[in-house]
C-alpha cells in the first residue's frame, strides 16, 4: 500500500469517527458516557490478507484523538476490515453480527485482543460500541 493510499484511508477513517463523535456530543443522553469514557484503543484495519493499517484512538474525559500507528500501552486491540467497520458504525451490522460472522478474509468481522496490561476490557468494548454506532 502506497503512502498516499494510507493517508487517504486514515483521513477517511478519522473523518468518520470524528463525525460520529460530534453527532453524539449533540445528544444529551450521551454526554455522561462521552465525558467519562477513558481508553486507549488500537485498531487494525485489515487491508489485505496479511496487512493491517494501524490507527490509535485515545479517549480521555471527553477529548478524543486519532493517530496513525500502534500505541505502546493500550487497553484494547481491535481488528476489522474497513468496510465492516463502516457497516458497524452506520448500524447495519450489530455487535453480534460483527463478532459472529466472518469477513471477506475468513476471520470474524470484529476481533479483539487483550490490552498491553493483559486485561480483556470487555467493558471498554461495549462502551466503545455505544460511542461509535450511530442511532
Amino acid at each position: 500500500m502506497e503512502e498516499s493510499d494510507k493517508d487517504n484511508l486514515f483521513i477517511t477513517f478519522q473523518q468518520t469517527i470524528e463525525a460520529v463523535i460530534r453527532e453524539k456530543e449533540e445528544n444529551p443522553k450521551y454526554e455522561k458516557l462521552l465525558k467519562k469514557f477513558k481508553a486507549r484503543v488500537i485498531i487494525g484495519l485489515q487491508i489485505e490478507e496479511d496487512y493491517y493499517f494501524w490507527v490509535s484512538l485515545v479517549a480521555d474525559n471527553g477529548k478524543y484523538s486519532l493517530g496513525k500507528g500502534k500505541l505502546d500501552e493500550y487497553d484494547l486491540e481491535l481488528r476489522a476490515a474497513p468496510e465492516d467497520l463502516v457497516f458497524f458504525v452506520n448500524g447495519e451490522n450489530s455487535v453480534l453480527n460483527m463478532v459472529l460472522k466472518n469477513s471477506r478474509f475468513g476471520h470474524k468481522k470484529l476481533r479483539f485482543s487483550k490490552g498491553s496490561t493483559g486485561k480483556r476490557n470487555f467493558g471498554i468494548l461495549l462502551k466503545l460500541s455505544k460511542i461509535l454506532v450511530l442511532d
